[in-house]
């Protein structure tokens, strides 16, 4: 018996052992389970991510393509847009000429008037003159007839600037009429008279005398 009993000793360490060993192993299957799901599950996670990525990337690439259709289209719109305002100036032309006639209006009473203060300028000149021979025949060459005369001398550079300032605009307007070939009927008809009718006679009279 006393060698029997370590026998018996020696298979219950390992039954023991063996169950111990067994332990492990169940928890290494539970772990290993447990790794094996998380493993799938991870992987189906990573198949979604990657599918979603996919479509995001495709979402990407037709989002751009949009932008870019988009502004091709604003672009094209502005174009649009800049051409019907420049054809809706163009058709409201009768507002230009409007415009221009009025203008034109305006330049053709203020060069009336011009003429009516140039002809009324004129007509004191030569009453000046006039009464400059009077007073030469009446009092000879004294203090009022010097005044008189000198008056007369200065008037030609008193108004010189006035003159070539008036000449210069006037004679490049009706050279490119000339140029043009625009008919008289074209132009204003006040002016028209007035350029044709000036009073010849009375322009000789006054240059004559000075």
């Amino acid at each position: 018996m006393d060698g029997f009993r370590p026998a018996e000793k020696g298979q219950n360490g390992l039954h023991v052992e063996s169950e111990a060993i067994s332990q492990d192993i169940e928890a290494l299957e539970r772990e290993l389970a447990r790794l094996r799901s998380r493993v799938e599950d991870d992987s189906s996670s990573f198949a979604t991510l990657e599918q979603q990525v996919a479509e995001l990337r495709e979402n990407l690439l037709r989002t751009r393509e949009s932008v870019t259709e988009r502004e091709a289209r604003l672009a094209e719109k502005q174009k649009e847009l800049d051409e019907a305002k420049r054809l809706e100036s163009l058709a409201a032309y009768e507002d230009h000429l409007r415009s221009q006639r009025e203008a034109a209006d305006r330049a053709a009473s203020a060069a009336t008037d011009f003429l009516a203060s140039l002809d009324a300028y004129d007509d004191q000149t030569l009453n000046l003159r006039r009464l400059l021979e009077e007073m030469r025949a009446a009092f000879g060459d004294d203090e009022r007839v010097s005044e008189v005369e000198s008056v007369l001398q200065a008037e030609p550079t008193r108004l010189r600037e006035t003159w070539e300032a008036v000449t210069a605009a006037t004679k490049w307007r009706v050279n490119a009429v000339v140029e043009e070939e625009v008919s008289a009927d074209d132009l204003a008809q006040d002016l028209e008279n007035l350029a044709q009718e000036r009073r010849r006679a009375r322009i000789k009279e006054y240059f004559g005398k000075g």
